[in-house]
Order: C-alpha cells, then sequence, then structure tokens
C-alpha cells in the first residue's frame, strides 16, 4: 500500500474536495442569513442548532481543510487526505440537523453538496489508496 504522505495525487482531485466542501459552507451560511430573517424559521430549534452548532463546526472544518490544502500544495497531502477520509462520514456528523432548517429549497440543495462533499472526499481517499 502506498503511504498517502507520498502518494502522487493529482491536484484536480484535492481542489475538488476543498471547492465542494467550501460551496457546502457557503450555502450553510447563506440559508442561515436567509433564515434569520424569516420568523417562521429563526425562532425554530433546528435553526438555532445550524446557527449555533452545525455553522460553526463546519467553518472550523473548512479552515482545517483550507489550511492542509496549502500543506498539500507544499508537498504533504497526508493532513488532507486524513480530513477527507473523516468527510466520508459527513452525511453522519450531520445526523440530528434536519438540511430543511431555513426551508425545503435550500435542504435540497445542501443535500446535493453533502452527497457531493462525500464523493469528492471518497475519489480523493481511493487516489490516496486510503479507506
Amino acid at each position: 500500500m502506498t503511504s498517502p504522505a507520498t502518494s502522487p495525487i493529482p491536484d484536480y482531485y484535492a481542489q475538488r474536495f476543498v471547492k465542494t466542501f467550501t460551496a457546502l459552507v457557503t450555502k450553510v451560511r447563506d440559508a442561515v442569513a436567509a433564515g434569520a430573517l424569516d420568523p417562521a424559521y429563526s425562532s425554530t430549534p433546528t435553526f438555532l442548532m445550524w446557527q449555533t452548532e452545525a455553522l460553526p463546526r463546519l467553518e472550523e472544518e473548512l479552515a482545517e481543510i483550507v489550511k492542509a490544502y496549502a500543506g498539500f500544495q507544499s508537498g504533504d497531502s497526508l493532513p488532507l487526505v486524513e480530513l477527507a477520509r473523516d468527510e466520508l462520514g459527513l452525511a453522519k456528523h450531520l445526523d440530528g440537523f434536519p438540511l430543511d432548517f431555513a426551508g425545503s429549497e435550500p435542504a435540497t440543495e445542501l443535500d446535493r453538496l453533502v452527497t457531493a462533499v462525500v464523493m469528492a472526499a471518497y475519489q480523493l481517499c481511493s487516489i490516496a489508496k486510503v479507506t
């Protein structure tokens, strides 16, 4: 088995993982901002969980991913691959956080983005020969 720290991983797969995770966090931020303006959502426990727990956690993960991508560009792929492996369980990590916290339209897009993040993480791990 090839070590993920020295595996030749095409930048495309690393970029795709970072971009899809960034898109997810951006969509969550947008949904939280829109939901905060709508009393039908802003006072619900589900919305407040996303605003105070899920979004901050996703933002922290994004910061770690961006930092790891900088390391990847310098030749150290291991931290990014490890983070990708963690994100294989993103859907499970979001259990208890219903995606419809700001309505059905954002929920559909969030569901698509969660799937895209998991797929990008899987592809990166697969290329790195990490499961």
